[in-house]
């Protein structure tokens, strides 16, 4: 072997470690950016189910408002019962009596 392919076998072996080195580091990246997004993926679907529950519980109370105000929009009879109860109101020469 002479001086000449020393030197080349040399740079050959550097050139190797440094693809090697380099194969590694991005390997390494790449698992950490895998790690961070499959975090982020499981915290965005607990998010989501808190918010779908929140948004079923929002449907719930909407649908038992709008029976409500349908109900107080047609019948006189309920509005003056719920005007009384909730708001203490009475008819002129009427007494009330509230009991707790």
């Amino acid at each position: 072997m002479t001086k000449q392919d020393t030197k080349e076998s040399r740079k050959q072996k550097f050139i190797n470690y440094f693809w090697v080195t380099m194969t590694v580091v991005i390997a390494i990246c790449t698992v950490v950016v895998s790690i961070s997004t499959i975090g982020d993926t499981m915290r965005t679907r607990r998010n989501r189910r808190a918010v779908e529950e929140r948004i079923a519980t929002l449907e719930e109370r909407i649908a038992r408002d709008s029976a409500f105000i349908e109900q107080i929009s047609t019948s006189p009879e309920f509005m003056e019962k719920f005007a009384r109860e909730t708001y203490h109101m009475q008819r002129s020469g009427e007494t009330v009596y509230i009991l707790e």
